[in-house]
């Protein structure tokens, strides 16, 4: 909170515009008071707010209190009370629904009044609409909001706090399905006709507002002649150290990528299309591609499918149309038809859905605006799943692969080279081959969760569905303990079972440091063998592209770090379905927000499966059962006390000796100390540690940079933290230069959690 205290000299005012040539002035009353001091807000109940303050030294019998409040985004203040004589108030006057509100106080006194202090911004929560009389053990999920304007598959919090989200080029993929894409040119004709652009909307979660930022899109801009722009379906994205948002490929029909990079600045609300100088085509198309930041700052791109080249040959010289981009100059062995011993398809190939493997990896360089390209590439994984594959940046400063495939790898990308292969049933974890649509999450660094997942497909000349160990792996996990040695295998064990099988889940690290897991879908195959019977597709696995709401498991789950990979416990059960095409985040009042879901296209039916009631079940032909144009905010249970009422909270009241910063964004710098002021509602309590959470990036099961730690408390002096940022040695890192690891560069949510583990609402920060 930044407490305000200006104190207005009329003359001196009415000079100062004079001078300036104002042409109008409308005098104010003078401030003859010391205006109050420190102010606190925070929730009592979704329509209660308590504000307390401190008299200012100069206050008699006589002084009383003026109180206002504004709504995030809302430059008004309007009056809740005209004066209380006493130090404190009860606003009981919030509406319903989630918002987050600023109050302003004043002294007034019959000799004059004081300038207006603001108070800390306090969220106030809409009611529990499930589960609230357990929510003080595992949280609720609050009312569902139909206010979408598109089914929100792909979402990323902004550092402004906003969050980012799209579809496609409309709201719920209806063209996708009318679409041909065979006789185009990716980097000639990157979209058929006018299906190209992306409708894309910013939500404000502080007043569950909304914003277009739509581009290269005529349909949702209503723009005659709008210049083309990127399908952002499927894309890979990454908020960059300078707060812009970076995509990487996207979609082009149902099967081939996007060579497009774009920069989408939060900023202004405008969109830098590529190709561009800061935005350059990539080698080849991504559809599926993860992006991942590196401790130098720079991003890796890898997996994806693309179109298929036949005429493509390994060593091939580096050309405007085939920019490989290596130190050598020509592209590496493996990106035409794999390797042996590896993966044994590549951009010379094809499967039977005529897309292609794009085995690159490429480098992004946010500095320069340039891409690069590794020797080393996806086809010495012979596992290596193209779609959104699972990285995180170990603390030895190597990406790790965690999956979807059984054999896990570290990449050194400064030594252009793969570590040994380590195949994870070699290591007594069973039936982990094909984990697709899981999820994969680091909780701290050097540490790995990996959350169910399945894979099928359907047989189309034999009318039947196969399935791929999925009874087995749908509500199995695996715990990682990653080495700091590149030649050492990770510690695997087998983990604790979730209660419910699940493909399509999110899991998504709270404020705590504990996993929330929700939606997904309960499949998995019966016993084998297999290929499954047709009409047994209600017990296993549907395929991306069939979206059955029979199959939706609606209660969450909760993990908790501990020996022998943790525990899990049931949370709350949700109001809507969360499958394929849904997504959840952290916020920075530490809710989760849930959202999406669907986006099947005609709905009836679809490219893959025609028109089967059976692969779409009670939902069949009914795109307002399908299509989750709607959120749901989990409150977790660290959010309520005991009696299920709200718990008061930490209050961040401000910063100092952060570094120097050329913009707005608050900065820190490796291995400093930095200081933090801090204010309770309850005096009893203290500050139990600092957390520091990436901004979450999710999609398709996978939070692409997603992780969590726990800052060092220096000193603690009052209501004053000396807290070190991330430094070299922390969490087993190297020294020197460990520190970029733990914490690659880029924004982070930090919390104060109190000793009764209650957070406060985060401070978004950047680390450079």
């Amino acid at each position: 909170m930044h407490i305000r205290s200006v104190k207005f000299g009329g003359l001196a005012v009415l000079l100062a515009l004079m001078a300036t040539g104002c042409p109008q002035f409308t005098p104010q009353p003078p401030v003859t008071l010391e205006s109050p001091r420190n102010i606190m807000a925070y929730a009592l109940s979704p329509n209660q707010v308590r504000l307390v303050w401190q008299p200012a030294d100069t206050a008699t019998a006589s002084t009383r209190y003026e109180v206002e409040r504004t709504v995030a985004g809302e430059a008004r203040f309007q009056n809740v009370n005209a004066g209380v004589s006493a130090t404190s108030f009860e606003d009981g006057s919030i509406p319903a629904g989630a918002r987050t509100y600023t109050y302003r106080v004043r002294a007034v006194s019959a000799s004059g009044q004081s300038a207006w202090v603001e108070s800390n911004p306090v969220p106030v929560p809409a009611p529990c609409a499930s589960d609230a009389a357990a929510a003080s053990q595992i949280g609720c999920f609050g009312p569902v909001r139909t206010n979408w304007p598109l089914v929100n598959t792909f979402s990323a919090l902004l550092p402004n706090g906003k969050v980012i989200g799209w579809y496609a080029s409309d709201d719920d993929g209806k063209y996708r399905e009318r679409t041909d894409v065979h006789n185009t040119s990716p980097r000639t004709n990157p979209a058929p006709g006018d299906e190209d652009g992306s409708f894309i909307t910013i939500w404000n979660p502080a007043n569950d507002t909304f914003q277009d930022a739509s581009f290269g899109n005529r349909k949702s801009m209503g723009v005659t002649g709008e210049s083309r722009g990127t399908d952002l379906f499927c894309a890979g994205y990454v908020v960059l150290s300078d707060g812009s948002f970076f995509t990487a490929g996207g979609g082009v029909g149902l099967e081939w990528g996007s060579i497009r990079t774009n920069i989408y600045d939060p900023r202004t609300n405008t969109w830098t299309k590529g190709p561009d100088t800061r935005a350059p085509d990539m080698w080849r198309d991504r559809w599926y591609p993860t992006l991942t930041r590196l401790p130098d700052g720079r991003i890796l791109i890898t997996g994806g499918t693309a179109q298929p080249d036949p005429g493509f040959v390994d060593g091939s010289p580096s050309t405007p149309d085939n920019p490989c981009r290596t130190p050598s100059g020509v592209c590496p062995p493996g990106l035409e038809r794999g390797v042996p011993g590896g993966l044994s398809v590549g951009i010379g190939t094809q499967n039977a859905n005529q897309t292609a493997h794009n085995n690159a990896f490429e480098i992004y360089d946010p500095l320069s605006g340039t891409l690069s390209m590794l020797n080393s590439n996806a086809s010495a994984i012979a596992s290596f799943e193209h779609y959104y594959p699972w990285w995180h940046i170990a603390p030895n400063g190597l990406a790790f692969l965690s999956g979807a495939g059984k054999q896990k790898a570290f990449l050194d990308i400064a030594q252009d080279r793969w570590s040994e292969l380590w195949e994870s049933t070699s290591y007594g974890i069973p039936n982990d081959a094909h984990r697709v649509y899981g999820s994969s999450v680091m909780y701290q660094p050097g540490r790995v969760l990996v959350i169910g997942g399945g894979y099928a497909w359907f047989d189309f000349p034999n009318n039947r569905v196969g399935a791929s160990n999925n009874w087995n792996n749908g509500h199995t996990t695996i715990h990682m303990t990653l080495s700091n040695s590149s030649s050492t295998p990770p510690t695997m064990i087998q983990g604790p079972q979730m209660q419910f099988r699940r493909t399509h889940p999110n899991a998504t690290l709270l404020a705590d440091g504990r996993v929330f897991v929700n939606g997904g879908q309960q499949d998995g195959g019966e016993s084998p063998p297999q290929p499954l019977d047709r009409n047994l597709w209600h017990n296993t696995v549907n395929p991306g592209t069939v979206w059955n709401p029979d199959l939706a498991v609606f209660t969450s789950e909760i993990w908790t770090p501990g020996g022998n990979g943790g525990t899990f416990t049931l949370g709350p059960r949700a109001q809507r379905p969360r499958m394929y095409h849904s997504v959840a985040m952290l916020l920075p009042d530490a809710t989760v927000l849930t959202v999406g879901g669907g986006g099947c296209g005609l709905c009836a039916g679809n490219f893959e499966t025609g028109s089967d009631q059976l692969l779409y079940g009670s939902a069949f032909g009914r795109p307002d059962l399908i299509n989750q144009k709607n959120h749901e905010i989990y409150y977790p249970a660290y959010l309520f006390g005991s009696s299920g009422s709200l718990a008061p909270r930490p209050i961040i009241t401000g910063f100092s000796n952060t570094a120097a910063s050329p913009d707005d964004y608050l900065t820190l710098t490796y291995n400093s100390q930095f200081n933090i002021t801090w204010n309770h509602p309850d005096p009893a309590r203290s500050i139990g540690k600092v957390t520091f959470v990436a901004l979450g990036t999710p999609t398709h099961a996978f939070n692409q940079n997603q992780r969590f730690l726990t800052l060092d408390i220096a000193q603690r002096n009052g209501l004053s933290l000396t807290v070190r940022a991330p430094y070299d040695g922390q969490y087993n890192s190297p020294t020197p230069g460990g520190a970029r690891n733990i914490a690659p560069p880029g924004f982070y949510m930090l919390f104060l959690v109190d000793d009764r583990g209650v957070p406060s609402v985060a401070r978004i920060l950047r680390i450079q």
